[in-house]
């Protein structure tokens, strides 16, 4: 079986990953609000930003929301509103859960094989053919 590389995988996971989230958010900025026109931007950002959040939270769907190009871009995910969302929307004890997730990422460093991403890939295809 040939090996596919990890930059392949990680494309190949996050179109549907994004194309989930794009269909379970709407077209609503999870951090101003704002109703996002098609074409204009619409961006699937990181509650942790992806890049210290490792494999696992990178491709969780509980961290990554709709936003508008501006919130995602020129502000950096506007963070602060982010967490404050997030806090609204899943609770203290969930939030924390997260950086407990995060805290133990950094500790342990843990790496994802290929079949960790083929699985990913098949669940999140099949959860956008689900609804």
């Amino acid at each position: 079986m040939k090996r596919i590389s990890i930059k392949s995988l990680h494309r190949k996971l996050w179109k549907p990953l994004t194309d989930f989230i794009k269909q379970r958010d709407g077209r609503k900025c999870f951090t101003c609000g704002k109703e996002i026109e098609p074409g204009k931007g619409l961006h699937c950002g990181h509650f942790i930003p992806s890049k210290i959040c490792g494999h696992e939270l990178r491709y969780d769907e509980d961290i990554i929301h709709v936003q508008c190009y501006f919130c995602n871009i020129n502000l950096g995910g506007n963070g602060a509103i982010f967490y404050r969302r997030m806090l609204e929307e899943y609770g203290e004890e969930k939030v924390n859960e997260i950086f407990i997730r995060l805290e133990r990422y950094k500790k342990d460093k843990p790496k994802w094989e290929e079949i960790d991403y083929i699985n990913k890939i098949e669940y999140y295809k099949n959860k956008i053919k689900s609804k």
